[in-house]
């Protein structure tokens, strides 16, 4: 037992390094755990559903997560933890060596991907025979090496051309066995999606006896397992030793341009596999048999989740992770006491938005699409109680422009912080940028994360490595559910976090909730929209 009534225990290193760390391992962490009841379907995380995890060879880190314990006078109540990490836990796991049964199943992946593209042309060019289409079914064409999205493009095209030929009324004469072949054909390529789409929709306008019949087809049943099963897959990814039984199942449900796109993907995932991942978004994934190591997982506590009929019993196989952590221990120490003093009056201030004033089409993934997003928090919040100030230029707010600073997001100023606000005491700020934590403690260091949590920030996140764009939590949806009061900084990230098993962390104390006395109530319209 700790001077707090906590209790305290040794991990032995071979079992960290074969039950936490997965990607890699390490050596002489101690775990002062706070056992807690976790019901992952609920979120009100108290201070009994916290493990810290401290870094027995460096006092230092001890010292924070006593610091910790005692600050929150955290209690023994269950079984299942959240994880905080404390100073002197690294940053940055690396993955096993590639095996021979990893160089195989790249090569076969490889193989197959090749294959399924050759057969969705073949098929597509017979499609565009029946249909009467020409173009790029002539000879000339085949002569040619065609890219994979054009390909796509093609067998899109054709489909529509099918369903609208299959949709025609007034057959002509002998054209019955031509539609059978379209028909055929459409859910080879599209599998049983398309019909069971198409069955939905008239059993939904047709008679009392119409719908009874349909719902006697087997194919909207079957459809809906299979679907199921795949969508519960996508939570540990694709797996070399699972990969054709999940295959089959694909293409039953997507036919075989799914089966392709299938292939695809774990050729891109494990030709160039990320080496790299943050230790605390591995951690989120650690108590899973197995999953997939290259690439990036959906975070399953993400609110987009929540209607799948067993998003249950897959968060409570993960952990939610956050770090308390900074410059110096002085400093981690101060994100507590900042939160702690906070709390009692809530956070006051400015929120600052530092968009670039993009104009493109806002695709997912885009530049475009992320600034976007940025305008949407401000649109939310502009009729709140919270005051809110945007800047739409493609230069970030001057130096020292931003007073009262309690919220800030904004960017893009790449490993180069920008002193423009004044921080409140409490404040929740991140930049959306590649590299602005890849140290938290390095000398001289101008990334974004190290900086403010200098300037006086109480919470923050960013990416260890290069997270591409949609990686970062929506400015529209983590902002408001932030201002709102209701869940702890800790929850507010995951229920807003894309992807787990890849580079993000989440720096600050997990119980702090900033607005808890003074919620930003928004309008019927904003709830509306950020529902949507």
């Amino acid at each position: 037992m700790d001077d707090y009534g906590n209790r305290v225990f040794e991990i032995p290193d071979e079992q960290c390094q074969s039950q936490i760390l997965k990607r890699g391992v390490f050596p002489g962490l101690w775990l002062l755990f706070l056992f807690c009841w976790w019901t992952p379907a609920v979120y009100a995380l108290s201070p009994g559903d916290l493990i810290i995890v401290y870094n027995r060879k460096m006092p230092e880190s001890k010292t924070v997560a006593e610091y910790y314990a005692g600050k929150r006078r955290l209690k023994a109540r269950g079984v299942t933890p959240a994880v905080l990490l404390v100073y002197g836990i690294p940053l940055l796991v690396n993955a096993a060596d590639e095996t021979a049964s990893d160089k195989a199943f790249k090569d076969l992946a490889s193989a197959r991907a090749r294959e399924y593209q050759e057969l969705v042309l073949q098929m597509v060019r017979e499609l565009d025979r029946l249909l009467g289409i020409p173009g790029p079914s002539d000879k000339s064409s085949r002569r040619l090496t065609i890219p994979p999205s054009q390909v796509l493009k093609m067998a899109e095209r054709s489909l529509d051309w099918a369903i609208q030929y299959l949709g025609k009324e007034g057959a002509r004469e002998g054209e019955k066995p031509t539609k059978v072949k379209v028909l055929s054909l459409l859910i080879r390529l599209r599998g049983t999606s398309p019909e069971a789409r198409a069955m939905a929709e008239r059993m939904a306008k047709g008679s009392a006896k119409e719908r009874e019949l349909i719902q006697s087809q087997e194919l909207l049943g079957w459809n809906a397992v299979m679907r199921q099963g795949l969508d519960e897959q996508m939570f540990t990814g694709i797996l070399p030793e699972t990969a054709l039984e999940t295959a089959a199942a694909v293409r039953f449900s997507a036919g075989v341009i799914g089966e392709w796109q299938f292939w695809a993907k774990a050729q891109t995932l494990y030709e160039k596999p990320r080496k790299l991942a943050a230790v605390d978004s591995e951690l989120t994934v650690a108590l899973r048999d197995a999953y997939q190591v290259p690439g990036w997982l959906p975070n399953p506590f993400n609110f987009a989740y929540d209607r799948l009929p067993f998003i249950k019993e897959i968060r409570q196989q993960a952990l939610m992770v956050c770090r308390l952590d900074g410059p110096s221990p002085e400093i981690a120490k101060r994100l507590v006491d900042d939160a702690l003093e906070t709390e009692k009056t809530g956070l006051k201030g400015n929120l600052y938005i530092d968009a670039r004033g993009l104009k493109g089409k806002g695709e997912y993934g885009s530049y475009d699409w992320y600034d976007r997003h940025l305008l949407e928090l401000y649109d939310l919040m502009k009729n709140s109680s919270q005051k809110v100030i945007i800047d739409q230029t493609p230069q970030l707010f001057p130096l020292g422009s931003c007073p009262d600073a309690a919220l800030y997001v904004g960017w893009y100023s790449l490993g180069k912080y920008v002193a423009s606000c004044k921080w409140q005491k409490g404040a929740v700020a991140y930049h959306v940028a590649s590299t602005e934590a890849t140290t938290l403690k390095k000398p001289g260091s101008n990334v974004w994360c190290k900086r403010m949590l200098e300037e006086g920030v109480a919470a923050t996140l960013g990416p260890v490595a290069e997270p591409y764009l949609n990686s970062f939590p929506l400015p529209d949806q983590f902002f408001p559910l932030l201002l709102s009061g209701k869940l702890a900084l800790l929850e507010v990230y995951f229920r807003t976090l894309p992807h787990v098993s890849w580079m993000q962390i989440l720096i600050g104390d997990p119980l702090y909730t900033p607005f808890k006395q003074n919620p930003v109530l928004l309008t019927p319209e904003s709830r509306k929209r950020i529902k949507k």
